[in-house]
Order: C-alpha cells, then structure tokens, then sequence
C-alpha cells in the first residue's frame, strides 16, 4: 500500500495563491469576522450552513501578478483547496462520497472550496510514527505518519484528527480505474496540486 499526502506544487514561484479579502491588519488584530476554521476539512459537512467569505488572489508582485499560472487546484490560506469550475467539474463525481465541493464565487466565476468530510481515526499508527521532540522530552506535532493499512480506504481522499490539515490519498494496488482522484488529476494534468508519496508498506 502507497499513501500520499496533498501537497503545493514544489515552487510555488509560478502559481497563484488565495487570500481572505480582508485586509491583513484587520486579521492580525484578531478583529476578523471570518471563522479561523472556514477552509478546514472537518468530519461534518459544511454545506448547511455555508457562507463562503470574500477571496482574492495573493498579490505581492503588483501589476505584476497575472504573469503567475492560474491553477487548477489553489491552495487557500495554506489549509484549504479550491477548485476551479472544470475541475470541480471533473472531480465531482469521483470524490462525492468522501468530500462535498461548496461554492466559492471568485474572480468573476464560482470556484468550489473541497471540505473532505471523510475522516479515518483509528489509521493512524502512533508507534511507528515520527514526532517532533523538543528538548524537555516533550512530543510535538507529527512529522511522519505511519499507517494500520487495514484501517485506509483505497483509493479514497480521507484525512486524519491527528495530522490536520493534510489530506490524504492511498492505494493498496496499483488501479487503473479512470475513475480515482489520482488518475483524474493525473491524466488531465491537473495544475497546483501535487500527490506525494508519504508512506508505504
């Protein structure tokens, strides 16, 4: 079995990143009116009570900016995922069981925020695991999973309690199924969204 985790494209030199409208200082002063979690995959689904916040592109080159790729996957606030409408599109009914695609209007468009509702926690396996350790001996944030492979789902995204807000993808066999998240993004080249592998056994 292969586990993959989610992940930006290697440099992020030449694609476009997503930011809250609000402004940087209103955020910082803790004044914001968004909720710290909007962009972050839970167990629940979002669809409910959805009220999508204000996004824009992350513009620190100026006029400058549209010389970076629009992507097809952009990461949000470094948690998140949004989709644009064609991969959304495309993705939709492949992930529909483990993730729900709520709308994002965005640039003129309506993009998709990707809320990957299908959490595994008994996955995780603790004592072959890699964790942070700080010098008091005290354990820290995970920095390599090691996996129950018994407890993954083929072929599925899922995500962990333990390791949010990465999300992950495994496959217990190579599948040629057109019809995987991995096989999607790859065979249409999907652009801004990498699947690197983690973990195997």
């Amino acid at each position: 079995m292969i586990v993959y985790v989610l992940v930006p494209p290697a440099t992020l030199n030449d694609i476009k990143t997503v930011v809250l409208q609000e402004d940087n200082a209103v955020v910082l002063a803790g004044k914001s009116t968004i909720p710290d979690d909007i962009f972050d995959c839970t167990v629940q689904k979002k669809a409910p009570t959805w009220h999508p916040p204000a996004i824009r592109w992350h513009n620190d080159d100026g006029p400058n900016k549209n010389k970076y790729r629009d992507p097809d996957f952009a990461r949000i606030l470094h948690v998140g995922w949004g989709l644009n409408p064609t991969t959304a599109e495309r993705l939709r009914p492949v992930i529909n069981d483990v993730a729900e695609l709520l709308p994002l209007p965005f640039n003129g468009e309506t993009w998709y925020f990707m809320n990957v509702f299908n959490q595994i926690n008994d996955a995780l396996d603790r004592t072959h695991s890699t964790y942070k350790i700080y010098r008091s001996g005290e354990v820290g944030y995970l920095l390599k999973p090691s996996f129950f492979a018994d407890k993954v789902p083929h072929a599925k995204l899922f995500t962990m309690r333990e390791a949010a807000p990465s999300i992950y993808y495994a496959e217990h066999y190579p599948d040629d199924n057109p019809n995987t998240f991995k096989n999607v993004v790859e065979k249409n080249k999907l652009f801004g969204l990498r699947l690197v592998k983690i973990w195997e056994n």
